[in-house]
């Protein structure tokens, strides 16, 4: 059985099952890579063919060889190798697909199941500032329709934590008085609380700025181009939001994308007395472990900004000049 072919399989499934457009792409990427590696490198074309060893050499190549381009959906020929962590994203990939190989009884043994994945070093993940914050919402011209849909959408993120593509698919129907409905990974819905005055700016944009294209458009957020007006304002809507807003303010001291808003959410949730409980339903985490892990950067800062305030050098009576006690220099001039 050609490796190719069960690839091609496999997409159709995660198609039936639903999964999001973005996801199947992420899948497709990571398994066109795979299969085309394992042919270059070691002449592996068919499914039984693969072994533990060989994914390990694919990752090891992937983590030291410079990208290349890979069939359709191409990755970019930039001369870089990728990350630790974009390698961590492509095993999850790989062994998904391969035990599901295994499940679907193409092959005996599942060669994913002892494939380890790289070391990645935990980095702290900075947070906007509240005047980063106040400095990209003075951005906006609240005039325009354009200004008014992106400042609801910059609030919203900083409000609810959602992630990018959840706003993207983000739809009118959704939205109620005190909360939204949101559908995340796994087709898994949640409702989240927003805040009054972030209610009515959407509840505003909904009647005066929202122009759909036909009336029965559902989606939430809308684009103004020129060819796409009143269409889904959609993923690339949502970078170019990002782009825009760094063009403008001239952020980077922090990395300007859709996670860290959803971040700075977590950060300034829990800065507020917010529970990593409810915070991990929110977020839309299946464990409060991956919230735990997710924060755990975040704790490690927090706890550094509170340091003054806790250390116990409060407690102590400091000197602040040359101590000048009994004997001090009389005992040594002699």
């Amino acid at each position: 059985m050609r490796l190719d072919e069960t690839v091609n399989h496999y997409l159709l499934n995660l198609e039936y099952r639903r999964y999001s457009e973005h996801t199947r792409i992420g899948y497709r990427r990571a398994l066109l890579v795979l299969v085309a590696l394992l042919d270059r490198l070691y002449g592996v074309v068919g499914l039984e063919q693969v072994t533990v060893l060989h994914l390990r050499q694919c990752a090891q190549h992937l983590l030291t060889v410079s990208l290349e381009r890979v069939g359709r959906g191409r990755l970019p020929d930039n001369g870089l190798t990728l990350s630790e962590s974009s390698v961590c994203v492509y095993i999850q990939r790989w062994k998904t697909f391969f035990t599901w190989c295994f499940k679907e009884e193409l092959i005996e043994k599942d060669p994913g199941v002892r494939l380890e994945y790289p070391k990645v070093d935990e980095r702290v993940i900075d947070a906007f500032s509240e005047q980063q914050i106040e400095q990209m919402l003075d951005v906006f011209d609240l005039t325009t329709e354009g200004g008014f849909r992106d400042y609801v959408i910059i609030l919203l993120m900083l409000d609810t934590g959602i992630r990018r593509s959840e706003v993207a698919m983000l739809c009118v129907e959704d939205v109620h008085e005190t909360y939204i409905s949101v559908f995340g990974k796994g087709r898994k819905e949640r409702q989240i609380g927003i805040h009054p005055q972030v209610n009515n700016l959407l509840w505003k944009y909904i009647h005066k700025h929202r122009r759909p294209a036909t009336p029965d458009e559902p989606v939430l957020f809308l684009s103004l181009s020129r060819n796409h007006a009143g269409t889904p304002f959609g993923r690339g809507g949502m970078y170019g939001l990002m782009s825009r807003l760094k063009a403008k303010t001239g952020i980077d001291e922090v990395r300007l994308s859709a996670h860290t808003f959803r971040h700075t959410f977590a950060c300034l949730y829990l800065d507020a007395g917010g529970d990593v409980f409810s915070l991990s339903r929110e977020l839309g985490h299946t464990k409060v472990s991956t919230t735990e892990k997710y924060l755990k950067s975040f704790t490690s800062k927090n706890a550094r900004m509170h340091h003054s305030e806790h250390s116990p050098i409060n407690r102590i009576k400091l000197r602040t000049q040359r101590n000048k006690g009994k004997g001090n220099d009389k005992g040594q001039r002699k």
